[in-house]
């Protein structure tokens, strides 16, 4: 039964190191938005009048913007878990 009823260890981090942590996470989720923006833009013809031509794949821009989303998207999955679990910086103390 003590298994069950285990106490969580409190966080030991300061307000600071938290609220740090929340404006990286945030700044890089923008970064997310704004690949997947990218993606959009680089991967989708339209013509003058603004209407959907066609979708188009194997541009170097393409490519590069399909790696920058996935790069801020590991680095955002990474802050979370940081934001979210045990803090790797408050831990070193």
């Amino acid at each position: 039964m003590s298994l069950l009823k285990k106490k969580q260890p409190a966080a030991s981090c300061s307000v600071g190191c938290v609220i740090t942590k929340w404006i990286v996470a945030v700044l890089l989720f923008v970064a997310v938005v704004m690949a997947a923006i990218g993606i959009v833009q680089t991967h989708v013809v339209v013509d003058a009048n603004g209407s959907f031509q066609a979708v188009q794949f194997g541009s170097s821009a393409g490519s590069l913007a399909i790696i920058a989303f996935s790069v801020a998207l590991l680095g955002w999955v990474k802050q979370m878990t940081g934001c979210l679990g045990k803090c790797d910086v408050c831990s070193l103390k």
